[in-house]
């Protein structure tokens, strides 16, 4: 079995020539037996960002969930797939942009 050198100009090109779109995440892990992932607010620019609005999403999750300020929350670096867009956070909908009217 052949194996490509590290450095390869092939792969360094290939690599650099990437232009999907990435972004970061508000992301949460339950803390159930069977732990489930998702990618709940964004996508932001940059990590900072997104961390910004960690605490938030943790105490609407914790309000609206009995348990849930016990689960994992994080950011998370997503590249979309290939001819594909970025994902919506699955609370972009319920969390206003400026949090207004939501607790830290």
């Amino acid at each position: 079995m052949r194996s490509i050198p590290i450095g390869s100009p092939s792969i360094v090109t290939a690599l650099s020539a990437r232009t999907e779109p990435t972004g970061f995440y508000v992301s949460v892990r339950t803390s159930a037996r069977m732990a489930e992932s998702a990618l709940v607010l964004g996508p932001f620019p940059d990590r900072g960002s997104a961390h910004e609005w960690v605490p938030l999403v943790r105490a609407f999750v914790a309000t609206r969930h009995r348990g849930g300020e016990w689960w994992r929350f994080s950011v998370a670096h997503v590249s979309a797939r290939p001819g594909r867009t970025l994902p919506a956070g699955t609370l972009n909908t319920l969390i206003p942009e400026d949090g207004n009217g939501l607790a830290a």
